[in-house]
Order: C-alpha cells, then structure tokens, then sequence
C-alpha cells in the first residue's frame, strides 16, 4: 500500500516563512471601467453585445476586436463594473440572462425600476457569477443551477430566489437589507448559513438557513405551505441567544430548526403568549442556554401548543414542530400572506416572457489569448509583486500594463480575462509562488506546470467572508497547496493532471469546486482537512487521495477508480453520498481501493433515509476485506477492496454510529475496556501504575478468593477523543468511581475507566457505566481525551486495580485498536468470547445490577455526595403526529383506549409517524441495558376510508421499513420516532380516519419546566 506517513513533510516549506509576502488585500473595484446596459427597456437580452457599451472613466471603449471576438458582453471585460439602469434613471429596465456564463464579473449593480432574470441552466460551474452586487431594483434568480452573488452584497432591492434548492452562493453568506422572496427554494446550509441584516423575509414552501441573526428584521412565511427557518445552536451571552426578528404567518406547517455542530442539544421548546396576541418561543438547550424568538404572530385559526416537539433531522439537526391546534387551516390559502406570496411568484414567472426568445447558447471567453506568464524569481516570489508578472497578448507580444487601468497593479486579478500561467509547459526549472494577501476578483483560468507550485496562505479579513483566491477553472501538471482556513475557489474547470499534486491542509470545507468535481488523474492530499460536504460531496474522478491528520473527504463516487490512503495512526473519515451508487435493491461495489485501515479509519454514509443496520467484514483471498453495509430496506452498500494497516485485523462486525449532521459512520466494533493513566495495578511487589508494566511483567490474579501469579502476555495502550456532541454514554468520557465508592477503600483512591470496562462484584463482571449514578461513579467530562492502557494474561483473570476487583484484557477482537509497549510480540490465536473464555460471567440483566446500583448509590447519599447529574424528569406522553409526504403536519383529533385517531385528506398516500423518543437505559437507569432510541409501541393499524375498512400490516412484514426497530414480536412493534407508514389506493374526494393502536409509549425525558407545568396543569 502507499505510505501516507511523509505526506505532511511533502508539503513544508514550498514557500517558507509567509511573513516575508504582502498580505493586504488587493481590490479592483476601481469604478474606472464599466458595462452599462443601452439595450431595449424589456426583453433585453444579456448576451447580446448590441445592448452593452464598455466606458472607462465614462469614455466609450472600442470592443469591436482583439480579444472580445465579437462577444463584448460584461463577461469579455470582467475588470469593469456592470450596471443595469442607472441611478437616477425612472425608465424601467429589464433584463434577461439565459445563457451559461461561468466567467465571474467585477461587481453587479441593478439599479431602481430596473430587473435582472437569471434563468440560465448548466452544470459544470456558476451559471452566473459575480464578486459583488448591489441591488436597488429587482433581481429574479428562476433556475435550479449555481449561481453567485458573491461577498459584497447590498441595497434595499427585492432578491426572489425560486425552484433552487441550496444553489445561490453569498460568498460571505451575508445579505443586506432589502426584501428577500424564496418560493420553492433553499438559500444557505448547514455548513454556510446566511445573516440577513435587515429588511424582510418572504417564505413560500422554502427552508432559510440561518446565521445567528439571520432571518432579518421581518420574516413572513406563508402559513398554507411547509416552511423551515433554521438558526445556529450558538449563543451571545450565559442566557443564549433571542432572535430580534418579527415572524408572521406561522402555522402547523412552519418548522423551526436548530442547526447541530454547536455544544448542546434543544431539550424542550415552549410558546408562551404575549400581552399583544403573539407568542415566544424559546428553545432550550442542555447547556442551560436558549434560542428565543419573542415575536410570532401566527395565522388565523391556528394556536399553538404550549409545548412543541422536538425531532431530529439527520441532515441538518434538529427540527421544531408544533402540535397546536389548527380551527381554519382550509382558510390559510385565502389568507392575505399567501395571496401576496402566491402574486410575487407569478410576476416573477412572467417577468421577461418565454425564455425561448433568449439565447441559451454558453459563451466561453476561454480563448487562450491573452495570458498572464510568471517571470518572476524561481523561489519565493510573491503573486502580488506586479515586477513579477507578464502580461502577453494572443500573437505572443507583451501588453504593456503601465496604463490607467492597472493603477501600478498589473496582477493576473487586474486584467481577468487572460489565462494565468505559473511556470510552462516542459518546465524543468522548480519555480514557487505565493499567494498571500486576499484577492476577492477572480481569475479567469489557471494553470500550474510542471516543477512550479502555487501556495496559497491568504487569510480573509473579520469583515469579510469571501474567497481570498478564485479562479474559473484550472489545471495542474505540479503542485498547489492551500494552507489556510479560508475560503478559495478552484472553479467548475478542474483537472489535476497525471503529474499534478493538490495539498489542502487546516481547512474545514472552505476549498470550493464549483460543479463539485475534481477531474484528477494525480494526488490531492488532505491534511487536517475537510473536503465536500454531506449535502455538497465532491466527484473525485480517477487519482489518489491521501487522508491524514484527522480529514474527511466526503465523495460521490465516480466510474472510475479511486486509490484512497489513509494514515493509520489518526483519525480519518471516509463519507461516501449513498444514493450516488445504490441501484435498485441489489449489492453495489465501490470502484474504491482503500489503503492503510485501521481502528482509527471511519467509513461514513450520507444522502439515505434508510438507516444503515449492519456493517461486517469479510476477508479477501488476496488479504483485503469487503466491508458490507446493510440499510433497513434492503439494499447495500459494498467496500470490495480495504487493505489494512499492518497488525491491524477488523472485527467480522463494526458499529454504526449515527452522526447527527451528516449521516451514519461505521466504525471498528472493538469494545473499550481499559484503564486510564495512574491505575495501580496489584502485583506481587506492590501496586504499580498501569502504564509500567510491559511484556512480561507479573501481576496478581485473585482465582476463587485467592491471589495467584500471572504473566503479562500483552499490554496495550491507545488514544481516545470524546465526541463532546453525543450523549456522555456513546461520547467516550471515562468513568470516574470516586474514593471508597462501593465500600471504605475500596476503591483507596479515585479509579478512572473506560465505559464498558468491567467490575468485579458479586461473582460476575458488570460494566462501569450501568453502575453511574452522577454521585460516586460519573462520567468525567473534563477529560475530553486521554491514553488508555489496558494488560493481557494468559488467561482472562480477575485483577485488582486501585483496590477494587477488576478484569484483565480479554481479546474479543479489537487487540488492533492498541499499540504494544515494550518488545514487539507475534499475536495468534482466535478472538475470544465472554461465553467462553471469561474468568467470570458478564452480567447485564437489570434483576442482578439494579440492586448493586441501588447499594452504591445509596451508600453515596448517605455520605452527602451531591448529584451532578439529576434524576430526569419523565413523561408518558408521546407526542405522536404525522406528517404527510408534503411536508403537512396532522394532528390527532382523538383518542379511544388504546387507539390515536388521524384525519387523513384524500391525496395522503403515504405518512410518518413522529413523537418523542426515549432510551430504556437513560429513562428507566443505566442499571437497563438497552439503548435504543424507542418512540412509540404499535399495534393495529387501520384506515376507515369511504366506508371501507382497511387493515394495514406493513410494519409487521417488511423488516427494512424505514423508522421501525427491529420486530420483537409478530403482534407490535416500536417504532424510532420517525417511522414510514405506506397506506392503500385512497378514493378520491375522501377524507379518511386512521386508527394506530399505541400498545406502550414512554417513559421521555422532558425538562423540569414541563412537568411542573403538567403538574399545575
């Protein structure tokens, strides 16, 4: 396999020390040249040159030859600004883009009475880009293509954005001021949400996703339609955040989500009305803070619930939905947001006409004319030095750049339309470059030769969030390395050439391919990086991708063969877009050979709604592994080529962990069982620390009562990080059992362990974490890594460690999750099993922990210990609604014993069943072992639909029905709080009745809050 050890060191010092470069920023925003519109006053046709006329410092410029071609539209000349009216001017204009143009302009100004239509569709980058805009008319974006709207963003214009699902990039993912409609469309993610500064916000069957602050000063959603305004799980102060934003129009279908990467969860959510008729919201978090909104106005006839529920979203977080009470819900379509919104989206559809009157033909201003040839100094030179730069035009004469327009600036970035070249071809000569300072104009095309590299270190400024470098395509026979956390954008042109080295290092996601493809037939390096995103995977096409230092790359995978290296030693993650290869419901082989896997290699699954339910290994005949990932509906996903890191063999079966933003992550299925540093272990000379001993060290074995010698055939010592946003049982916290905890001295001193690390009580071994009870054995979160170490004998014994009665290592496959210490050993022999070959039983039944917690615990309030960790408070109530296929939420209109009862309008074919969910071992105690995450139990289901009585059966035969836990019995079954139901052929104009038998439900979690306030109720 390739060697993934010295990737980092490749990349050192291409430019050394960046101190020696400039690094203030270069702006080209000059106002000395500019495009202003002289076309008709509507039906204008962008890429028409006869409607533009190119001025500098307000004098016509001649664009009949050289390198315009006959193309003298804005793109030709991308150094000017671009105007579309005028700022006094009171003549409507009206414009049209409907042709590809992925060549980036300087900035965009649209000024009053005037509209600009983008309705161009492409796929290979930014179908209309711009570094800039300002916006004082109106601009109408009607594709579901790229486009960029860039980092300066202002004015108090209307921007309608519709049919685009997440496709509009604010490349400082800010918009100021203004009105900002969005029909049918998703503006932000996850990973960049947008601040809105100002002005109003006008949702219509649309998701906005938010910064902190950003849903701006008004945010009307259309109370008729799904609607989703998503914030950040951050805060501003010890209390939270409040959301000083006015929201009308909220209903049963508006959805509040709270985005997951920040440090806590949403436990409750509660309105509470004002004085004035509107409600607060306030969404607490398990930190103690909250997300208040203080001003919602909802639509007539609907009230809402005092308590909401609170559902996870795999994709995004959490979402907010409420189970109030809706009296005139048929009403919302009559109502006057919906009218206003159902009107703006029918002007904007018939803004311009038939789109078929405009050209749809993509211009290409890559016409290898003029170009840009470093001829500067072979190492450290700086890209922004003009002395080291030549501009040539298309017969190969120099340009001369000492004019106006360059302002003693003459860089590839004051002159875009040229091709950019670092080094030439055949070059044998290393030539380095560095890019320093942030340049926001972008480039129109790059190309890095052989023996040249091109670092770029630019950091951009607090002010702006923009791209500190950016060009429309590139390619590379040598070497870039991106080493900043910045932005940058390498275009929708991208090849890296056979001989071509990418290298991305501290940078979180932030290198952007435009059409999220990389055409590589060379080596891209991730080094403490983050590649894609679960909603934005790149297509790696062919190459190698290297992965070390804790990175993630998050692929589609592509026809042809990827090699993936990943450093054994650190953690590293391999995301793979699912629904990119999963075909019809049979197994699918990856065209991925994976290097290098060990304990530390995470394999990720994004873009399925069906829940990965097994993932196991099979070895090869040539000694590499398939890893077989099942999903609940069937299907497959199939790693057929993973080669190992030496010494390390997976477990037949791996974990699968679900990762709340993006998606599921398998990973090695070894159990933890270990001590943490300073555990003194018994041995026949005294207690010594666990970290000390070695390969054949002795220690004292305890075989019916009495101590006997053993051998250290094996110690082992790894590294654990805590997931700090999971729940303290899954994040890998260590147990700490304080001093005299189970009986005096025992243990003589505070033990800290791993989970799932084993006690000896009682005749059988017991996991620590069904024994804490937030008194005397807890989970130490301040310790959000450490070592682990944990010793082997011959035999599974029974130890003791910091005088309590422990186990030793006992082999049950995961021996590769550790490092030797000491002389370096030939591991045999097969994995080992509790039923076999344990000195004692493993005991988990609730009957035998539960009075042994009970005990401990006791003994721990006797001696005044405090709870850090609170009983919680529960409910019975499960909060079960349903919601449609469209995003509508039903509510129950009744209950009779055992059964809910759902209205269901007659074009509802298919619901899921949502509520609350609830883990045995969280609700009832970790003395239970069962960590499953159960919402409801469920009986019969029956539809009553136009006098037919209609039993429905299909969460009690099909095993991969998405949402359901597994069956227990053929009678019910649980579901997981997001369960799929399928219902019968509906008649037409019916309204159906839908019966769900509830055999169990609960106990939930719920804050303190809400159960006073059902206890007073």
């Amino acid at each position: 396999m390739a060697d993934t050890t010295n990737v980092n060191d490749d990349t050192l010092p291409a430019g050394s020390e960046t101190v020696q470069y400039k690094t203030s920023e270069t702006s080209f925003h000059q106002h000395d040249y500019a495009w202003n519109w002289t076309g008709p006053a509507t039906g204008g046709d962008w890429t028409d040159p006869s409607n533009w006329v190119l001025t500098n410092a307000g004098n016509p410029v001649d664009t009949t030859g050289g390198s315009f071609s006959g193309n003298a539209i804005p793109q030709s000349e991308q150094n000017a600004d671009v105007n579309v009216g005028t700022s006094d001017s009171a003549t409507p204009f009206m414009v049209v883009s409907n042709a590809v143009l992925y060549n980036q302009i300087r900035s965009l100004s649209v000024w009053q009475n005037s509209t600009l239509k983008i309705t161009a569709q492409g796929g290979n980058g930014n179908v209309f880009a711009t570094a800039g805009v300002e916006n004082y008319g109106t601009i109408i974006i009607d594709t579901p293509s790229k486009v960029e709207l860039g980092g300066v963003t202002s004015g108090n214009g209307t921007l309608t954005i519709m049919n685009n699902n997440g496709n509009v990039t604010l490349d400082d993912a800010r918009l100021n001021n203004g009105t900002l409609n969005l029909v049918n469309s998703t503006l932000g993610s996850e990973t960049s949400p947008v601040s809105i500064a100002g002005g109003t916000v006008n949702l219509q069957n649309s998701t906005l996703v938010a910064g902190l602050y950003g849903e701006g000063s008004t945010l009307n959603v259309d109370p008729a339609s799904a609607n989703t305004i998503y914030v950040q799980n951050l805060y501003t102060n010890d209390s939270g955040s409040v959301q000083n934003t006015v929201i009308n129009g909220v209903s049963e279908n508006t959805h509040f989500g709270v985005l997951s990467g920040g440090d806590s969860t949403p436990t409750s959510a509660t309105y509470a009305e004002n004085t004035d008729g509107s409600y607060t919201l306030t969404i607490n978090l398990s930190n103690g803070r909250a997300i208040t909104y203080p001003t919602v106005h909802v639509a007539d006839g609907f009230t809402p619930a005092t308590h909401a529920t609170i559902v996870q979203d795999g994709t995004k977080g959490w979402l907010i939905e409420d189970a109030g009470t809706a009296t005139a819900s048929a009403s919302y379509v009559t109502s006057d947001l919906h009218q206003q919104m159902a009107t703006t989206a029918a002007a904007a559809v018939s803004t311009g006409g038939d789109t078929s009157q405009y050209s749809s033909s993509a211009v290409s201003f890559h016409q290898h004319d003029n170009a840009w040839r470093w001829t500067g100094p072979a190492t450290g030179g700086d890209w922004y030095d003009p002395k080291n730069w030549t501009l040539y035009d298309g017969q190969g004469h120099v340009v001369d750049t000492t004019g106006s327009s360059y302002n003693g600036d003459a860089i590839p970035q004051s002159e875009q339309n040229a091709d950019v070249n670092v080094g030439y071809y055949g070059n044998t000569t290393p030539t380095t470059v560095v890019a320093n300072a942030p340049s926001y104009n972008q480039i129109r095309s790059l190309s890095v030769w052989q023996n040249s590299t091109l670092e770029i270190t630019a950091q951009g400024g607090t002010n702006y969030n923009g791209y500190v470098f950016a060009t429309a395509g590139f390619e590379n026979d040598g070497t870039i390395l991106i080493d900043t956390p910045s932005k940058v954008e390498l275009g929708g042109v991208t090849m890296n050439r056979d001989d071509g080295t990418i290298t991305i290092k501290n940078n979180n996601n932030n290198v952007v391919f435009d059409d999220n493809t990389v055409n590589n037939g060379g080596t891209i390096n991730l080094i403490n990086a983050t590649l894609g995103a679960a909603t934005n995977p790149v297509w790696v096409n062919g190459g190698t991708v290297n992965l070390s230092q804790g990175s993630s790359l998050f692929l589609n995978p592509s026809e042809s063969v990827n090699t993936i290296n990943v450093d054994p030693s650190t953690v590293n993650t391999v995301y793979v877009e699912a629904n990119g290869f999963l075909h019809n419901n049979s197994a699918n082989n990856q065209n991925i050979v994976i290097n290098g896997v060990s304990a530390n290699t995470h394999f990720g699954i994004s873009g399925v709604s069906s829940a990965p339910t097994a993932a196991t290994y099979t070895p090869n005949d040539d000694g590499s592994y398939t890893l077989t990932v099942t999903l609940a509906d069937g299907r497959q996903l199939t790693y057929g080529d993973i080669h190992t890191a030496d010494g390390f063999t997976p477990a037949a079966t791996a974990s699968i962990v679900q990762d709340g933003s993006n998606g599921w992550v398998v990973e090695d299925n070894g159990t933890t069982t270990c001590f943490l540093a300073g555990s003194m272990i018994r041995t026949p000379d005294g207690d010594v620390a666990v970290e000390t001993l070695r390969l054949g060290s002795t220690v004292l074995a305890f075989v019916n009562g009495k101590a006997v010698e053993r051998t250290v055939t094996w110690a082992g010592r790894a590294h654990m990080v805590a997931k700090t946003g999971l729940r303290d049982a899954e994040a890998g916290y260590p147990v700490r059992i304080l001093k005299d905890a189970l009986a005096e001295g025992v243990p003589y001193k505070d033990m800290l362990v791993t989970p799932e690390h084993c006690l000896f009580i009682n005749g059988g071994f017991i996991p620590a974490r069904m024994l804490v009870n937030g008194r005397s054995v807890v989970y130490d979160r301040t310790m959000p890594s450490y070592d682990y170490f944990h010793v082997e004998t011959a035999e599974h014994s029974v130890i003791m460690a910091d005088g309590m009665m422990t186990e030793s290592y006992l082999d049950t496959g995961n021996r590769h999750s550790f490092r030797q210490n000491g002389t370096v050993v030939s591991f045999g022999g097969r994995a080992r099993t509790w039923n076999d070959d344990a000195a004692a039983p493993l005991v988990v039944s609730r009957e035998v922990v539960e009075p042994i917690f009970r005990k401990i615990e006791a003994r721990a309030v006797n001696s005044g210990l405090e709870n850090t960790a609170p009983a919680p408070v529960l409910t019975e109530e499960s909060g079960l609604y349903l919601v449609t296929s469209t995003g509508q939420t039903l509510h129950q209109v009744r209950t009779a014993n055992d059964r809910v009862m759902f209205m269901i309008p007659s074009d509802v074919t298919d619901v899921r069943l949502m509520s609350r969910t609830a883990r045995p071992s969280e609700t009832v105690g970790p003395f239970v072992d069962d960590r499953r995450d159960l919402g409801v139990l469920v009986g019969e289901i029956t539809l009553f639909d136009s006098g037919n009585t209609i039993r429905i059966d299909q969460h009690l035969t099909e095993a991969g029905l998405a949402g359901w836990d597994v069956q227990e019995n053929i009678a019910a079954r649980w579901t997981n709080g997001n369960a799929m139901l399928s219902l019968t052929a509906r008649q037409p104009n019916s309204l159906g009745m839908l019966a769900i038998q509830v055999l169990a439900a609960g106990p939930y979690l719920v804050t303190s809050e809400e159960a006073e306030t059902a206890h007073t109720a």
